[in-house]
């Protein structure tokens, strides 16, 4: 059961903006591709400043920032050697441009959407298995990294063919089965998020760590780290709603909206009732 404290004054400021920019965040799914201009680089950075905002309210700044640097590391190299080799993820690359400049044939920049989605995903996993506010230990820790990666997983798979095959902002050279996507992808995004998750439950389970964890939250912190998770299936669902789309692009769309909706929306309630219990 979660231990929640009346909130301080002080404080009621500080929980106030993060309910704004998670309604930001739910409230950009609403806005069509393109409308945004500039603006849309904005809305793009404000779940990962929620996500390491709230990251280090519950677990302590050390661990966030420990934690981001493990999850970009593993991801990076995971890119870097998936573009250069095929083995990782399929035979892909990354254009010029969609997603800013190349370090290594990978956009830096996206490994900051990837900490955004594994927070969420984190976040999913401890409540499922009733841990936001307590350690967890052997073979417990693993069960729990791996629901984080399956959840994360289940994101790509909502969405993977929607941004390679309509956006193009990387592409498989050799297509594959699923919409334009080689099977090969999501079992690859599986086990890296899975290595990056067993590094953070490591991170979690030291003491200083477990003692953020433990301490009282107000109320409605932990609503927050779950209710995160769902700004990604929310976003893809609405796309076929909120942009005039047609031919493959409405296909592909409407496709995911279906993923989203009877894979990732119902682990994601899931989640919203263990937390609640």
């Amino acid at each position: 059961m979660s231990t929640a404290i009346t909130i301080a004054p002080r404080h009621r400021a500080e929980m106030i903006t993060l309910w704004v920019l998670l309604a930001v965040s739910f409230a950009s799914a609403l806005v069509p591709l393109g409308a945004a201009g500039g603006f849309g680089l904005i809305l793009g950075w404000i779940p990962v400043v929620l996500a390491f905002w709230h990251f280090i309210r519950w677990a302590g700044a050390q661990t966030s920032i420990l934690s981001f640097i493990a999850v970009s590391v593993v991801s990076f190299i995971g890119e870097a050697l998936g573009v250069a080799t095929g083995l990782v993820f399929g035979n892909y690359y990354y254009p010029d441009g969609p997603l800013g400049p190349l370090l290594l044939g990978v956009p830096p920049l996206i490994q900051l959407q990837y900490f955004a989605m594994a927070y969420a995903a984190l976040m999913l996993a401890r409540a499922v298995s009733g841990s936001l506010t307590s350690a967890l230990r052997g073979w417990r820790m693993l069960w729990v990294a791996a629901l984080a990666a399956f959840a994360q997983t289940l994101l790509d798979l909502a969405s993977d063919p929607w941004h390679s095959t309509v956006l193009q902002q990387w592409i498989w050279r050799d297509g594959g089965a699923y919409f334009g996507v080689p099977m090969q992808n999501f079992f690859g995004w599986f086990f890296e998020t899975l290595v990056f998750f067993i590094i953070l439950q490591l991170l979690l389970a030291r003491r200083a760590a477990v003692a953020h964890i433990e301490a009282p939250k107000p109320r409605g912190f932990y609503a927050q780290g779950v209710l995160l998770y769902g700004t990604f299936p929310v976003a893809i669902v609405l796309i076929p709603v909120v942009n005039q789309l047609a031919g493959d692009a409405s296909t592909i769309a409407v496709a995911m909206a279906t993923v989203a909706v009877f894979a990732v929306v119902p682990l994601w309630l899931a989640a919203l009732l263990a937390k609640r219990r």
